[in-house]
């Protein structure tokens, strides 16, 4: 029997209440939101509450930098690649800062 490592997949596709804030109050459209603009998160504190931490970044200026999004921390080494930094309540309510 082999050993198989299963990775927890990093990058992840916006959904939810985070594109509607996207498209809605921060002027993304559709296209580019499906095709190229993708999201990291972890689980982290807003004042005293357990929230979703969440980075927004576009597919295509990873690309262009011959980066590849390990964690979280990738992007704390290249802050010029985050287009909006926020966090998801418990409630699934969004809000980017």
């Amino acid at each position: 029997m082999g050993f198989f490592s299963f990775k927890k997949k990093v990058v992840r596709q916006i959904e939810g209440e985070a594109w509607g804030n996207l498209v809605n109050d921060h002027g993304f459209d559709v296209d580019t939101l499906s095709n190229f603009i993708r999201c990291v998160k972890k689980i982290g504190l807003e004042g005293s509450k357990s929230v979703s931490l969440l980075r927004i970044f576009d597919l295509r200026e990873i690309e262009k930098k011959g980066i590849e999004i390990n964690s979280w921390e990738t992007l704390d080494q290249h802050p010029d690649l985050i287009l909006l930094e926020g966090y998801e309540n418990q409630k699934g309510k969004v809000f980017f800062k």
